[in-house]
């Protein structure tokens, strides 16, 4: 059979099943477009994921090191929340950026933490606690960390704990300095627009305070690509 030949069938089985022939790329975007979503605590970063964290998905929150990035704050909320709806949260930090004198201590019930060396660590514990149902949410804490130490992370490893999370509908958020892999759909960058000294201020202040914007790529010069950004405080 000729190419042409192929492409006269195709055609004549795309008219007999109308619309109930779709690409393996079709279903995946009507299955990522379908997926529930988990409040984070924080309206305005609820409002730039479309309602939530998309469930059995990775999401980084691109946010500076120390407690003015404001990743730290972000944490606070998705810690809250989850302890209200009585859900476990599984932390990984590397390099200690995770102070528990920030967070109350009845949040804390809801955590257990996991200190890791390297941000390859934290994936490989990452690949075995996403087969546990009894979580309903995972963070990765790198914001101490730089990409020569995520640098030559295997891709399968991440697309398997995206299999892993997608089977369990688990979210997981993954905080960085910078972007870190594109098996994460959705990626937000964080920045609160008041001074180190004005954190002293109380959270649910300062949360309502904070502003998100979709993470768009750096444009090399003479490049030009489009891109679609938003700003929304909580």
């Amino acid at each position: 059979m000729t190419g042409k030949d192929k492409a006269a069938a195709l055609a004549a089985i795309r008219d007999q099943l109308g619309g109930r022939i779709r690409s393996g790329s079709d279903l995946l975007r009507v299955q990522e477009t379908q997926q529930f979503q988990a409040a984070t605590g924080l309206d305005g970063l609820n409002q730039h994921l479309g309602g939530g964290l998309p469930k059995g998905q990775l999401t980084e929150i691109i946010s500076e090191a120390g407690s003015c990035g404001g990743g730290g704050l972000v944490m606070a909320a998705m810690l809250s929340r989850a302890r209200r709806e009585q859900q476990y949260v599984m932390l990984f930090d590397v390099g200690g950026s995770f102070t528990v004198e920030s967070f109350p201590p009845v949040d804390l019930e809801a955590l257990l933490w996991v200190g890791c060396s390297s941000p390859r660590e934290s994936l490989e514990a990452l690949d075995v606690a996403s087969r546990d149902e009894n979580f309903g949410l995972f963070l990765l804490d790198w914001r101490n960390c730089t990409a020569s130490d995520w640098r030559g992370l295997r891709s399968s490893l991440w697309y398997r704990i995206l299999g892993q999370l997608r089977e369990r509908g688990t979210p997981a958020v993954l905080f960085a300095p910078e972007s870190v892999t594109s098996v994460a759909k959705r990626k937000l960058e964080v920045s609160i627009p008041v001074t180190c000294r004005g954190l002293d201020e109380e959270r649910e202040l300062l949360w309502k305070k904070m502003a998100f914007e979709t993470f768009r790529p750096a444009v090399k010069q003479g490049q030009r690509v489009p891109g679609i950004s938003g700003m929304g405080a909580a």
